[in-house]
């Protein structure tokens, strides 16, 4: 039920294997994903506490002034399946039975592919492909991912993912001894930011 990174979404933040003339970058601890679903009684939310994020990058193509997407060439994300809260701990038991949490104990999403749909100086939009893997499946997911340089040059990177848990063999969860049932789509929304001294790092490695 959680999703996606994912995702997923991740992306400007991954820890990708440096080889060669690429290199690593960590997202900033402030960076998050969260996933958004509906009941038959009310809306609900679950945010994960712990998130692995990466993004391997080609320091040749990083321009301190413009972050350009040329820069990226990978991004993994990965989130313990128990680090997601719900607010309600009947909920988070219902939910890591649902992602079969002992015997699938993290979600995780690889970045395949993009395309830059949109750049300027300060913010671009990719349309990615990637591959989430979630409660024991794996599937193929696209979307896009928006990037804003913010003013002090801190790269923030966000995107919201479409999840049907069925996809995924995962029964809608439920609660409240079953008088709460989830709808069977849910929402992976990210929030993922670089700070500005990783970024600049990249360029004293040019």
């Amino acid at each position: 039920m959680r999703t996606t990174y994912i995702a997923s979404i991740a992306l400007l933040a991954l820890v990708g294997t440096a080889a060669g003339a690429q290199t690593r970058v960590s997202v900033s601890p402030e960076s998050k994903v969260w996933v958004e679903g509906t009941s038959n009684l009310h809306d609900w939310s679950c945010k994960a506490t712990t998130l692995d994020a990466t993004i391997e990058v080609d320091p040749a193509a990083a321009q301190i002034a413009t972050a350009s997407p040329k820069m990226l060439k990978s991004v993994r994300v990965k989130v313990p399946v128990k680090s997601l809260k719900c607010g309600h701990g009947g909920m988070d038991d219902n939910v890591y039975k649902a992602l079969k949490a002992d015997d699938t104990p993290a979600i995780s999403y690889i970045l395949a592919n993009f395309d830059v749909t949109s750049a300027d100086p300060k913010d671009f939009t990719l349309h990615t492909v990637g591959t989430l893997s979630l409660a024991g499946k794996e599937n193929n997911i696209s979307m896009d991912v928006e990037a804003v340089r913010l003013p002090d040059g801190t790269v923030k990177a966000t995107g919201t993912v479409p999840v049907k848990m069925t996809d995924y063999g995962i029964k809608p969860p439920t609660a409240i001894f079953g008088r709460l049932k989830t709808g069977n789509e849910v929402k992976v929304k990210f929030e993922l930011t670089v700070g500005p001294k990783a970024i600049a790092a990249l360029t004293e490695q040019r």
